[in-house]
């Protein structure tokens, strides 16, 4: 079993081979929800290219406090009361992720139980493997949309196949994630496609996370009390609540064998 402490963190990698279907957004909620309300000392390393959605996110949210000083001294209380400081992101290459990340907690005081590494929307294939077979697992979102999951299984079947075959891997399991589901649509797609991971022995969360809008809502929109989309605050429970994320966080804090600490 996987033991996640300062000294030997588990490396979890946001994968999707397809653009749009919300890698990101949800490597942002899990990373906030897990060190601000779970307590898991953690590093974000964002590798994903020109879109930096994790480097970007600080870079707007630092903007807007320094603008804003009503946010400023919210924000001071929050950290006030939390006793420890915004968890670190840093930016690298999916060819030397691992090595910065790695570097980064050598050179500094910092400790993290997990490192989560967003990786590059596109990147070259052989790369893309090698960055895949150096995590301890992956989180794959799918969406229901037949041509995007044909990409996204044969990937996933590629990273199962590479962990068995190659012994030095470090790959333990690749999860796949039903996002962005419509409460209201026909669910053909997604129950066909869940018995196909199935008979593939492909792994699939059980939690599902469903369509919202609030996903898009930073600090800019709905302030300290109404964000959804934060590096330096989690979800506001109230607007998380429909979309199943607290579900799959704690499906993810058990399926990773984390140890959350009282916050």
């Amino acid at each position: 079993m996987t033991q996640n402490t300062p000294e030997n963190p588990i490396y979890l990698g946001f994968a999707s081979q397809k653009g749009g279907v919300g890698k990101s957004s949800l490597a942002e909620a899990l990373a906030s929800i897990l060190y601000y309300e779970k307590g898991i000392p953690l590093l974000v390393v964002d590798c994903d290219g020109t879109q930096e959605s994790f480097f970007k996110l600080r870079e707007r949210e630092r903007t807007l406090i320094e603008d804003s000083k009503e946010l400023s001294d919210q924000l001071m209380a929050h950290f006030t009361r939390f006793g420890k400081p915004a968890y670190p992101i840093i930016r690298s290459r999916p060819g030397r992720a691992i090595g910065d990340a790695e570097a980064f907690l050598r050179k500094t005081d910092k400790t993290a139980a997990l490192v989560i590494f967003d990786f590059p929307g596109h990147a070259g294939a052989e790369e893309l493997l090698e960055l895949s077979i150096g995590m301890d697992y992956i989180i794959t979102p799918i969406e229901a949309d037949p041509q995007s999951l044909v990409s996204s299984f044969a990937y996933a079947q590629t990273i199962r196949d590479l962990g068995v075959s190659f012994g030095d891997a470090r790959i333990r399991d690749l999860l796949l994630l039903w996002n962005k589901i419509n409460r209201s649509a026909n669910m053909a797609v997604v129950d066909y496609y869940t018995r196909y991971a199935e008979d593939e022995s492909l792994n699939l969360f059980n939690a599902r996370i469903y369509h919202s809008v609030r996903f898009a809502r930073e600090l800019g929109q709905g302030g300290v009390k109404g964000v959804f989309r934060s590096s330096y605050l989690p979800p506001a429970r109230a607007l998380r609540l429909p979309t199943g994320i607290d579900a799959w966080v704690e499906e993810t804090i058990e399926r990773l064998h984390l140890n959350p600490a009282a916050v």
